[in-house]
């Protein structure tokens, strides 16, 4: 649920992706602060963190497209034909079965 983090005036920033996560985060800062203190990265040695902080993003997040690489012979074809009984007493609720059954009879004909 992190999306990324960066520096800023002594300062960790976390940009998280949910109010959940923050949340979560803000339970476990003074952990990751202590954390910090005894085990950090050679690359982070001339870096001083005064203090840690989070936010979520307003920004949306960019969906993927599931379906790019999907292929002909992926694709499966309908079995539903329609033809079932409808014993429903409810007239409107009958009617719009029936309207729905309908179209899956035309569609599975052609």
């Amino acid at each position: 649920m992190i999306k990324f983090a960066y520096f800023k005036n002594d300062t960790l920033f976390f940009v998280l992706n949910h109010p959940g996560a923050k949340q979560e985060f803000d339970n476990n800062i003074q952990s990751i602060k202590s954390a910090l203190n005894f085990v950090q990265p050679d690359e982070c040695m001339d870096i001083v963190v005064t203090d840690i902080k989070a936010f979520v993003t307003n920004k949306p997040i960019k969906k993927v497209a599931l379906f790019n690489n999907l292929h002909v012979e992926d694709v499966y074809e309908e079995r539903a034909s329609g033809n079932i009984e409808v014993n429903i007493k409810d007239k409107k609720l009958k009617e719009l079965v029936e309207s729905i059954q309908k179209i899956i009879k035309e569609s599975h004909d052609s």
